[in-house]
């Protein structure tokens, strides 16, 4: 009986040690991997996961074009904190950040988040464009120049 007993006591000790490592770990880094969370001290920031993004090209002239983004934010302190938009050539760059204030302890659930962006289409030539939201992909037509005749 005394043997049952410490095949018991060693395997409740090797789950408790084996749950606190595990609780020690998760405070590490509570976004994916390709989060790229950067730490200030007070603040963590990273890039947004994105999980879908939908173009949508308004019918109007000049034509606007809009991005419908889809994503999610990895626990419930965690909130968007810039969206910036460059154009390289035919490709528009989208980045959304994130913010989360460092020592906050915070509930550990998928948060989903949309936002609506609009791209500077304005003057440009007819063709393809391709867009990228935090490596998200997608392309356009513009059927036209979008540019207003005098």
């Amino acid at each position: 009986m005394n043997k049952n007993i410490l095949i018991l006591t060693v395997i409740i000790a090797g789950i408790v040690i084996i749950g606190i490592i595990a609780v020690t770990m998760s405070g590490r880094n509570s976004g994916p991997p390709d989060n790229q969370e950067n730490d200030t001290g007070e603040f963590i920031f990273g890039n947004a996961p994105v999980e879908d993004i939908e173009i949508m090209i308004l019918e109007s002239f000049p034509v606007q074009v809009n991005i419908n983004v889809k994503g999610y934010l990895p626990d419930s302190c965690t909130d968007i904190h810039t969206i910036t938009k460059e154009k390289d050539g035919n490709t528009f760059f989208v980045n959304i950040t994130t913010i989360r204030p460092a020592d906050a302890i915070c509930a550990q659930v998928i948060v989903p988040f949309e936002e609506k962006i609009s791209l500077d289409v304005y003057g440009l030539k007819a063709g393809i464009y391709n867009v990228s939201v935090n490596n998200i992909k997608g392309t356009f037509i513009l059927e036209m120049d979008n540019i207003l005749s005098e």
